[in-house]
């Protein structure tokens, strides 16, 4: 191990910047302490750096103001910034900022000292970032799990390019915000995003809103109409339930992705388009084309970038944080000023949550809409959960063996629809979902909905 590899510590807590320092010296690297931007300055100006590794917040100052100084006083200083405050911005902010990674706090010793020797080996090639000058918009996607980070540095890394993005994860994961994050962190993002469910359309419907359609193209048609591919030009669609639509349509598809041109219903013309194409499904596509139900040429075209969302019960250690952001947005709405409590926060992250974050999100509301005195309290969680049949149950409980999740979920969509009297519109409602994941959910779990139609 060389010792003129140097590593720069820039950080304001005196615990971080001692532990760098133990660490990094016994692996037998030089390392250099700074507690503020202009102490970095004066190391940077004094000797040169190989690595600088960067807290997003000094104090008062930003992190990323290094990440300028590196740029003009040592241009081949790669740079790692860490924090424990991790967001989507944030982690964009930083890798289009020039960073070459992003690490979490509390750091790992092994998955650091990993870092620093392939930054030493690494080629210069591999440190190369577009560095965008716009600030980015805030985004309501909320997780500092290992998962959701995973997230946030895919979202940073694709945003920057024209890829295909197809999005997976269970219904109410958050498919959409992440679409919504992608555009907003890439060079479109003054252009349109325009998000389309294409479960809710039928297929000649759908291809009429997309394509757009001709004067006399079919009975209706009185004039021309553009379709959503030209309405988003220069911007990006989002393709949301793209597992829902029949093949026939997904062969125009495949062209408009493909060849980036369209043509409308009713017109032998087509027409360029310079769009960017992102598709989500919480339904398995690859077993769909070897059913013969979706076209295995645009899947791929479509899954150039595949994100996988985690479901709640993945990132429980997400919740808290989710349910203070939802309860802000929630008194901003209504301008009230309702306070919950930390152990009908600990309350509420002992429950299931099978329809994801929307669940919590609608459960939230409805805590934060009944509260008469001003702080949610654990008897309020109690008596809305009791209300809207939410298991209440921790993980694990009793003496005997605990049920399986799918068990779990089962036993919960049952008794919402025996409160709901079998009214299966009522019931997704109830389950913060959509009335279409509530039959995917019962086929799936052996739930029989025509016993009690309605």
């Amino acid at each position: 191990m060389s010792k003129r590899f140097t590593v720069l510590v820039v950080d304001d807590e005196d615990s971080t910047r001692s532990f760098l320092h133990a660490v990094l010296t016994v692996e037998g690297y030089n390392c250099q302490l700074a507690d503020s931007l202009e102490a970095a300055e004066i190391l940077l100006r004094q000797s040169r750096i190989d690595l600088a590794l960067v807290d997003l917040y000094l104090g008062t100052a930003n992190g990323l103001n290094v990440l300028d100084l590196l740029k003009v006083i040592q241009p081949q200083c790669k740079c790692v910034v860490m924090t424990a405050h991790a967001t989507v911005e944030t982690v964009a902010r930083s890798l289009s900022g020039g960073a070459l990674e992003y690490l979490s706090k509390p750091l790992l010793i092994d998955d650091l000292l990993a870092l620093v020797r392939r930054v030493q080996s690494a080629r210069p090639s591999l440190t190369e970032e577009i560095a965008s000058e716009e600030p980015f918009p805030e985004t309501a996607i909320v997780g500092r799990s290992a998962k959701m980070l995973e997230v946030y540095r895919a979202i940073a890394r694709v945003a920057a390019s024209n890829a295909s993005v197809l999005i997976t994860g269970a219904s109410g994961t958050g498919k959409e915000l992440v679409a919504r994050a992608i555009h907003a962190h890439s060079a479109r993002a003054q252009k349109p995003f325009i998000p389309i469910n294409c479960g809710a359309f039928s297929e000649t419907l759908l291809e009429s809103e997309l394509f757009g359609y001709e004067k006399g193209a079919f009975t209706g048609a009185d004039s021309n109409h553009p379709g959503l591919f030209e309405a988003a030009h220069g911007g990006t669609i989002f393709l949301d339930e793209i597992s829902e639509t029949k093949t026939g349509f997904q062969v125009n598809l495949l062209r408009a992705v493909q060849e980036q041109q369209v043509r409308r219903v009713g017109s032998n013309k087509y027409i360029p388009i310079d769009v960017r194409i992102l598709a989500a499904s919480n339904c398995d596509l690859e077993a769909l084309i070897q059913a013969g139900a979706f076209r295995e040429d645009l899947y791929y075209r479509l899954s150039v970038v595949t994100i996988h969302l985690p479901t709640l019960a993945e990132r429980r250690e997400d919740i808290p944080p989710l349910i203070h952001h939802f309860l802000k947005r929630s008194n901003a709405r209504s301008k009230r000023h309702i306070q919950i409590t930390s152990e009908a926060v600990q309350s509420l992250s002992s429950m299931l949550w099978p329809g994801n974050v929307r669940e919590l999100e609608n459960f939230i509301e409805r805590l934060a809409i009944f509260c008469a005195s001003g702080e949610i309290g654990v008897a309020d969680v109690e008596r809305e959960a009791v209300s809207k049949r939410q298991p209440h149950t921790p993980a694990v409980a009793g003496n005997g063996p605990a049920p399986t999740l799918q068990e779990m979920e089962r036993q919960h969509i049952l008794r919402v629809l025996q409160e709901a009297e079998g009214n299966k519109s009522k019931a997704a409602r109830a389950l913060g979902i959509e009335r279409k994941t509530l039959y995917e959910k019962a086929r799936r779990l052996g739930i029989d909905l025509q016993a009690n139609r309605r």
